[in-house]
C-alpha cells in the first residue's frame, strides 16, 4: 500500500517558538528586576526579566540558564531550576522557571540590552506594574506572581 502523494501548496510548516524567563531569587529571599535600556530592539525601557528565546539545540532550562548568564552575569544550574508554568499561544511557548541564587553575595553584571537593576521583595513583586503595550512575558510573569494565571 502507498501513501498519497503531497502537493508542495498541501505541505505547512508549523514553527513554535519558545521563550523561557525567570524569577531569579538570592539567598537573602529577593527577586531580580531588569530595566531595559532604551535601544534594546524590544520594549525598550520596560521592566524585564532574565530570560529569552530558545534555540533549536536547547532545552528551556538550558535556554533559560544561558540567558541569565548572559544578561546578568549570574551562574544558575538548569538542572536545578523550578518550572512554574507553561502557556501556549498560537505559535509561541512561554515557560516561567525560578532559580535560586545559592551565593550569598552574588554580583550582577548586565547586558548591553539592559540599563539598571533591583532587588525587590516578593511583596513589591506581586504589585509590580501591568501596563499597555508592555511584553506579554512581562505581562505572563505578572499575572503569575499576582495569582491570576
Amino acid at each position: 500500500m502507498s501513501l498519497p502523494r503531497l502537493h508542495p501548496q498541501s505541505i505547512v510548516i508549523y514553527m513554535t517558538k519558545i521563550v523561557a524567563k525567570a524569577l531569579v531569587r538570592n539567598s537573602e529571599g529577593l527577586y531580580l528586576v531588569l530595566h531595559r535600556g532604551n535601544t534594546h530592539p524590544r520594549f525598550p525601557g520596560h521592566i524585564d526579566f532574565p530570560g529569552g528565546e530558545v534555540e533549536p539545540e536547547e532545552t528551556p532550562e538550558v535556554a533559560v540558564a544561558r540567558e541569565i548568564q548572559e544578561e546578568t552575569g549570574l551562574l544558575v544550574d538548569p538542572k536545578k531550576l523550578k518550572k512554574l508554568f507553561t502557556k501556549q499561544y498560537q505559535q509561541t511557548t512561554h515557560v516561567l522557571f525560578e532559580a535560586k541564587l545559592t551565593e550569598p553575595d552574588a554580583k550582577v553584571f548586565l547586558s548591553w540590552g539592559h540599563k539598571s537593576y533591583r532587588w525587590i521583595t516578593p511583596e513589591e513583586l506581586k504589585s509590580l506594574p501591568k501596563f499597555p503595550g508592555s511584553d506579554p512575558y512581562y505581562t505572563d510573569v505578572v499575572n503569575y506572581v499576582a495569582g491570576e494565571n
